[in-house]
């Protein structure tokens, strides 16, 4: 009977072992194809690679020169203090400041006033993904790391004012030599990830300016009868001077748009493009085109009226800017605009290609190479996304203004059309 169960299949055990023969099928059949095939990305070719390197290898140079900087004043504390990890902090901080210096100072040589500001931005750029990357941090504790070892030895003299400069000036020494070495070494990689940058981000900028970013909206056709060709000439020749007065306006104010979020679509463009979760942000984007306005008021002030003038420009920035953030905020276009920004740098990035992979919390370990590439990437579709964003912005505004002289001036012919007509019936009431 036994035997008869076991070939009509009827027993528990032999019900679990076809259950797990059939469980088993799959696996073994997607163990025979490759595991990543879906995941496989298109890495860049080796001459790019090159390239890349060779092309950014002055860099270095730069990176170095700020670093000797910064190792300078990071190297003379943990000199002082005898611990390494007193030298991470101000390291970034000073080679930061080497870098805005030097980019305003190369940017002014030349391009003047403006390309002080542009190379003083970079400067501002190139720190922050350092930081970012966790670069800065790895060159002042190999420069922290180094100072401490220097002074390890050192005989104290019985004074205290010696003891602190002889110790202050060791550090000094050595972290200057220690940042130069290891901030050349980096440097190497933010070149070929800037020029990487630059490569990717070109493509970014003239995508976003085109609005690849953007989802399309579906077109809707109104309901009802269409109106006979007759009305819709008379409509035309109606709202042609509304029409042409929101292009000329809506235009002027498009372009106006476009300037005041050149440097917020930068500088939010390299935060969004260099991490993995950060979103552009509304508050910075207030923040930084009041700042940008102001500096432009106080920049033209100056120009026409000297100082005086150079006070009332950034006072008149900073008035008109509350205004428009004001009405930014009320009509939630400053979130808008924020969107299309963090999307059209996502959009840029969707097809880059990483050493790391994302985690369960959907964050990646990015190298320096990467995070530069993405950083540079993210500045220059960012600016893309700001002139657009700016200039649709502006333009609506420039319409919105448009319509409310011409309702204005419509509902004032009406009051006085309504006024005489008014008067003339009094009067004929009083005959």
């Amino acid at each position: 009977m036994s035997g008869i169960g076991t070939v009509g299949g009827s027993t528990p055990q032999l019900n679990l072992v076809q259950q797990n023969k059939t469980e088993q099928k799959p696996a073994e059949t997607a163990s025979s194809e490759p595991q990543d095939k879906v995941e496989i990305q298109k890495d860049i070719s080796a001459p790019r690679k090159f390239i890349e390197k060779v092309i950014g290898a002055p860099v270095g140079l730069v990176t170095g020169t700020a670093n000797v900087v910064g190792g300078v004043f990071s190297g003379g504390i943990a000199g002082v203090t005898g611990k390494a990890r007193d030298a991470q902090t101000p390291q970034g901080i000073m080679a930061g400041l080497a870098y805005v210096a030097g980019g305003a100072t190369a940017g002014t040589l030349l391009g003047g006033p403006i390309g002080g500001i542009v190379g003083g931005v970079g400067g501002l750029v190139v720190a922050g993904l350092s930081g970012m990357s966790g670069s800065s941090d790895k060159i002042g504790k190999r420069v922290g790391d180094v100072a401490q070892k220097s002074v390890s030895d050192f005989e104290p003299s019985g004074s205290k004012v010696k003891d602190v400069t002889a110790r202050f000036s060791e550090g000094a020494v050595v972290g200057s030599v220690i940042g130069g070495v290891e901030g050349f070494k980096e440097g190497t990689s933010y070149g070929a990830g800037i020029v990487s940058g630059l490569i990717e981000g070109t493509k970014g900028f003239v995508g976003t300016l085109a609005g690849n970013y953007e989802t399309p909206t579906p077109e809707t056709k109104p309901e009802g009868e269409k109106p006979s060709v007759g009305k819709r000439v008379l409509d035309a020749v109606i709202s042609a001077p509304r029409n042409l007065s929101k292009l000329v306006v809506g235009t002027a104010g498009g372009f106006v748009g476009a300037a005041r979020e050149l440097a917020d679509g930068a500088i939010q463009g390299a935060v969004v493009g260099g991490s993995d979760h950060d979103k552009a942000d509304a508050g910075a984007h207030r923040f930084i085109t009041t700042a940008q306005t102001m500096i432009a008021g106080g920049a033209t002030g100056f120009a026409v009226g000297g100082p005086v003038g150079a006070l009332v420009g950034v006072g008149a920035g900073l008035v008109g800017s509350l205004i428009l953030n004001r009405i930014e905020k009320k009509t939630d276009s400053d979130d808008e605009l924020t969107k299309g920004l963090t999307d059209a740098v996502k959009h840029a990035q969707k097809d880059n290609v990483y050493e790391g992979t994302v985690d369960e919390y959907g964050h990646r370990d990015k190298t320096v190479y990467e995070t530069f590439r993405d950083g540079i990437e993210g500045v220059m579709t960012g600016t893309g996304a700001g002139i657009r964003e700016g200039f649709k912005q502006g333009y609506q505004a420039g319409g919105g203004v448009v319509d409310g002289v011409f309702d204005a001036v419509k509902g004032i012919g009406k009051g006085v059309v309504g006024g005489v007509a008014g008067l003339g019936g009094g009067t004929n009431d009083g005959n």
